[in-house]
């Protein structure tokens, strides 16, 4: 299983985002420091929904894409992946696989945090927040959906998704989640959450 197919894919995400998409998620959303707040889905092919956040002066685009959609349709791949980077772990049909990324990034930078820093890096935990409500709003309303995988590309981003793993796991949310699966800190890999 290459590095390099999932950081083809994670780029193919990039071409999601339209003018059209953007005027959708943030019609109206007047540019204001202080505001913080997350769109509904909106599903923008087969198994592919994204959420809109407008976080103060920035804005971030979340995808939840369905697995064997993101793997272009190659199931024995989706199975590798998971023998490799999940311990085996075999997700449900219908899991989504979850990644941000600012609604201005460019597909060489999309992923790389130097490029696309929050507007106070100690708004993280904020965001964090956020970004689980996000989870939330996207589960309420696909409740066939079950399980979710993110995939940390820095080690920031694995305090990140290990916090999330917490939060989910306290009940701070309508809804709970455990944590199925975790990068081995050798190979890597995912968090994988599950609705309980």
């Amino acid at each position: 299983m290459s590095a390099k197919k999932w950081l083809f894919l994670h780029q193919n995400m990039h071409h999601y985002i339209t003018p059209a998409l953007l005027a959708d998620l943030f019609s109206g959303e007047a540019v204001d420091p202080a505001r913080v707040s997350i769109t509904e889905p909106v599903s923008v092919d087969a198994g592919i929904e994204v959420i809109g956040i407008p976080f103060g002066l920035v804005r971030f685009v979340v995808f939840f894409a369905d697995l064997l959609a993101y793997a272009g349709g190659d199931p024995e791949w989706v199975q590798e992946t998971a023998d490799e980077w999940a311990g085996g772990f075999r997700p449900d049909p219908d899991a989504r696989l979850v990644k941000f990324m600012r609604a201005e990034a460019d597909a060489d930078t999309m992923f790389d945090p130097q490029h696309w820093p929050l507007p106070d890096a100690r708004m993280i935990w904020q965001f964090c927040d956020v970004l689980a409500r996000a989870l939330v709003i996207h589960a309420v309303e696909l409740p066939t959906v079950r399980q979710y995988f993110y995939m940390p590309q820095s080690g920031q981003l694995d305090l990140l998704y290990n916090r999330l793993a917490r939060r989910f796991a306290s009940g701070l949310y309508s809804l709970r989640f455990r944590c199925v699966t975790q990068p081995n800190r050798d190979t890597g890999g995912f968090y994988g959450f599950e609705r309980t």
